[in-house]
């Protein structure tokens, strides 16, 4: 897959995920950014940078396992909308300084 290609396909994933975020009450959105937080936290303890790569992969991630629920006999899709609305936060605030 080429870099356009691939960047393309991020987009359209962003694109998803900020409609669905955007139905979300302000009180979801709120614990959100507070879960990104901890998120990040936890992440730094760990060594890992909060990258647009990092963020994209838990968006991919939770789309990946919550459209192939059925298979595993469960109703993921509250959680996986969590990891994913983490996913969007931590992508969308990837360049910027912790305050």
């Amino acid at each position: 897959m080429s870099g356009r290609d691939s960047q393309q396909g991020r987009e359209r994933l962003v694109a998803i995920l900020r409609t669905q975020v955007a139905d979300a009450q302000c009180w979801e959105r709120a614990e959100t950014a507070v879960r990104a937080g901890a998120l990040r936290d936890r992440l730094a303890e760990i060594g890992v940078a909060v990258t647009p790569d990092v963020a994209a992969s838990l968006m991919a991630a939770a789309m990946l396992l919550a459209s192939s629920r059925d298979e595993w006999g469960g109703d993921y899709r509250d959680a996986l909308a969590d990891i994913a609305a983490l996913g969007l936060e931590l992508f969308d605030g990837a360049g910027e300084l912790p305050s």
